[in-house]
C-alpha cells in the first residue's frame, strides 16, 4: 500500500510526466522539416548563380514582352527559383530585404498541380520551417483572374491558422496593385486575385497559367496598339 508520500509524489509526477512528454511531441513537430525543403536544398556553386542571375534576366524580358509583344510567355522551374532563393535572398543577396525580419532560406517545390513554399525562421536550434501548400489556376470565363487555394499551413508538421499568410498575402497583392478577394472551398480558403483591375477592358490578357511537375508556365497576349510606345529596353 502506497503511503501518503508516495500518494503526493505520484499525484504531482504524473502530470509532470505528461507535461514533459506533450511538450517534447510539440517540439518534435515544430522541429521538423518538410521533406520536400529538405530535398531541394541548392548547392552553393558557380552554376547556382548563373542560374539565379539568368532568371532575372528573363522575369526582366518577359516584363517588357508583356507589354510590347501581341504574344509572350515564360515557363520557370522551381530549380530555376530555388537558385535565385540562394543566391538572391540570402544574406548578401539583392533581394534579401524582401523577407521579413527573422525569415531566411526560402525553398520552392511544384509537386503535381501544388506548389510548396517553405522559409526558415530564426536560427539553429530555435529555428524551425513555416511551409505553405498553394494550388493555383486561372478562373474560367473570368479575364485576369487567378485563382489561389491555400490548403495548408505549418510550423514544422504543426498545422496552424491561415488568416495570418491570407493577410500577408492580401497586403502583397495590393501593393503590386492586383485586387483580391477570400472565399472559401470546403475547408480551404481561396483567393481570387484580379490582374489589372483598373483597366475595364485590359490591354493585356493572361491566357494560360500552369502549375505542374516542377514548373509555373505563365502566356498571354496584348493588344500592342493599345499601349503608349515604350522606353528603349536597356
Amino acid at each position: 500500500m502506497m503511503t501518503y508520500r508516495q500518494k503526493r509524489w505520484t499525484a504531482f509526477a504524473l502530470p509532470m510526466i505528461l507535461l514533459v512528454a506533450v511538450l517534447a511531441i510539440l517540439t518534435g513537430l515544430i522541429k521538423a522539416e518538410p521533406a520536400f525543403y529538405r530535398q531541394v536544398s541548392p548547392p552553393d556553386t558557380y552554376d547556382t548563380r548563373e542560374k539565379a542571375s539568368h532568371l532575372v534576366t528573363r522575369i526582366q524580358d518577359f516584363k517588357y514582352e508583356v507589354r510590347t509583344r501581341p504574344a509572350w510567355g515564360i515557363r520557370i522551374g522551381a530549380e530555376e527559383l530555388n537558385c535565385f532563393f540562394a543566391e538572391m535572398m540570402g544574406p548578401r543577396g539583392s533581394f534579401a530585404g524582401w523577407l521579413p525580419s527573422g525569415f531566411h532560406s526560402p525553398r520552392v517545390a511544384i509537386v503535381g498541380d501544388r506548389l510548396h513554399l517553405g522559409v526558415r525562421y530564426g536560427q539553429g536550434w530555435w529555428s524551425t520551417v513555416i511551409s505553405l501548400q498553394l494550388r493555383i489556376w486561372l478562373v474560367a470565363e473570368e479575364i485576369n483572374v487567378v485563382a489561389v487555394e491555400v490548403c495548408d499551413l505549418r510550423v514544422g508538421q504543426l498545422g496552424i491558422a491561415r488568416q495570418s499568410i491570407l493577410d500577408a498575402l492580401s497586403e502583397a497583392a495590393r501593393a503590386s496593385h492586383i485586387d483580391v478577394t477570400w472565399y472559401r472551398h470546403g475547408s480551404n480558403p481561396v483567393g481570387l486575385f484580379r490582374f489589372f483591375p483598373d483597366q475595364p477592358h485590359p490591354v493585356s490578357q493572361i491566357l494560360t497559367l500552369e502549375v505542374h511537375d516542377g514548373n509555373l508556365t505563365v502566356a498571354g497576349r496584348t493588344r500592342v496598339e493599345a499601349v503608349a510606345p515604350p522606353p528603349s529596353k536597356p
